[in-house]
């Protein structure tokens, strides 16, 4: 048995030593969340962008993650769960209700059967500052391009003159009626017309030009439009390019005065127009069931969209797009019941991006009600990142898995040089009596009987060697697994 042993027991030893290192030892993809939102303190909802990825050599990969739960507890008080799986992006939206408001501190918890993916504390956002009260007949000031913080988004917040060169006695207030443009797709730009002391130029004639864009309704040459009693106009214009140039030439007779020529204006430049950006079909807010028809004008799989307004993020979807019959891609889904405008959580935004992160260059948050108090957009910010913790584990695991091989390593090396040992001496002993035998001992086989002294200094001489013998084979077994280890500690 114990020769049988010799030979089995290295090799059953590395082989379950190897399984151990190279199986479970060997590194694994780390499976964790990323949290994505802009909540706001005081606000009734905790909207959530859940981001599953995978990891492996610093390289991350969309997880697909099935049946995960989302806890959240608000200054102490817990939130009410949400539960839901993240799709083949690796993108999920949670929304918990929070009926007090949220509240610092925001803790959040996301899990997976027993295994905690994230559990993290929540950044809140300061809430909207109380706008001053508007002084009648008093200009309303509006932020400046350069003043936008880096947050900000086209489309959405208050509509701000767009810039251009004006000529002659007329001024010119050009806005994009909401805030941008997409092509090739219809949108209205406003024309606000004033004399030089200020007064609407009202029944003015306007003459608007554009390259790169359709003027509907005009055919392909200029249009002719006739001001308000405000000195308003409007246009509709469906941009053919990235780039669309346009020009407005106005004559207004009734500010000269008799016998003199009428006060003439010019204004030329660019429009907001965002390329790639997927556009809002406002036809479809205007329903009585309102829902969200997104048209993209390149190919895209779906389109990620957050609702909200001055209190944050209310809400957020995923919108699959498909390929339709007018050459686009496009997708909708119906939304909830609009909350009534001055409640919390107000639906004055949507931001529709391309990416979960919302910073693709055609990302636009297009307005979705007049009545709404106007509200910046934000785009969604990393809240809680669970990937080093998920790393961490996942070094741990794989850590136990090699220690337990090197430990079945350690076992195998010692019973191996034990079993040397045994058989040494058995063979030792079996030596020495048939030595004693041969030199005249009891059982000898005849001839001379050696001395005491001789047949002692005989058995010491052939002691010496197999004493050698077990030590340079035990220092053998103990070099070559100590050689696996060391070639396992690489991996």
């Amino acid at each position: 048995m114990p020769n049988a042993a010799t030979y089995v027991l290295p090799a059953l030893g590395i082989g379950l030593a190897a399984l151990a290192i190279l199986g479970p030892g060997s590194p694994r993809m780390a499976t964790g969340v990323r949290v994505w939102g802009t909540p706001v303190a005081g606000s009734e909802a905790l909207a959530l962008r859940i981001e599953g990825v995978r990891r492996l050599h610093g390289a991350d990969d969309p997880a697909a993650i099935p049946q995960i739960e989302v806890s959240a507890a608000s200054a102490g008080s817990p939130l009410e769960r949400w539960t839901g799986s993240l799709g083949n992006d690796g993108i999920g939206e949670a929304l918990l209700r929070a009926p007090a408001g949220l509240q610092e501190p925001v803790t959040v918890r996301i899990a997976r059967g027993s295994d905690t993916l994230l559990e993290q504390r929540l950044p809140l956002l300061p809430p909207p500052a109380a706008q001053p009260a508007a002084v009648p007949g008093a200009a309303q000031p509006t932020a400046l391009p350069d003043a936008a913080p880096p947050t900000a988004l086209p489309g959405a917040a208050p509509p701000t003159a767009l810039p251009g060169a004006a000529h002659g006695e007329l001024r010119f207030r050009v806005t994009a009626a909401r805030g941008a443009l997409a092509a090739p797709f219809p949108e209205q730009v406003r024309v606000a017309i004033e004399t030089q002391d200020g007064t609407p130029a009202t029944g003015a004639r306007l003459e608007a030009d554009a390259v790169g864009a359709e003027l509907e309704g005009h055919g392909s040459g200029p249009a002719q439009i006739t001001a308000d009693a405000r000195g308003a106009a409007e246009l509709t214009l469906k941009p053919l390019a990235h780039t669309v140039e346009l020009t407005l030439r106005a004559t207004h007779p009734g500010s000269a005065p008799p016998g003199t020529r009428s006060a003439n204006g010019t204004w030329e430049g660019k429009l907001p127009v965002i390329p790639g950006a997927i556009w809002l079909d406002p036809n479809g807010l205007a329903d009585e069931h309102p829902e969200l028809r997104l048209i993209s004008p390149a190919p895209r799989p779906r389109a990620y969209v957050s609702i909200g307004g001055a209190a944050g993020r209310a809400l957020g979807t995923i919108v699959p797009l498909a390929a339709d019959g007018a050459g686009f891609f496009s997708g909708r889904v119906m939304l909830p019941e609009r909350p009534a405008p001055g409640t919390t959580p107000e639906w004055a935004w949507a931001v529709v991006a391309s990416d979960p992160y919302e910073l693709g260059a055609g990302t636009v948050a297009w307005p979705l009600s007049s009545a709404a108090a106007p509200a910046s957009a934000r785009r969604v910010e990393l809240l809680a990142d669970g990937m080093p913790a998920a790393e961490a584990r996942e070094r741990a695991r794989a850590s136990r898995a090699r220690r337990a091989g090197l430990l079945v390593l350690g076992a195998t090396a010692v019973a191996q040089v034990l079993l040397v040992a045994l058989r040494s001496r058995t063979a030792r002993r079996r030596l020495e009596a048939h030595l004693a035998a041969a030199s005249g001992g009891e059982g000898g086989l005849g001839g001379a009987p050696m001395s005491r002294e001789d047949r002692e200094r005989l058995l010491t001489a052939v002691r010496a060697e197999p004493l050698l013998s077990v030590l340079a084979l035990a220092a053998l077994v103990g070099l070559s697994f100590a050689a696996v280890a060391a070639l396992a500690a690489f991996r």
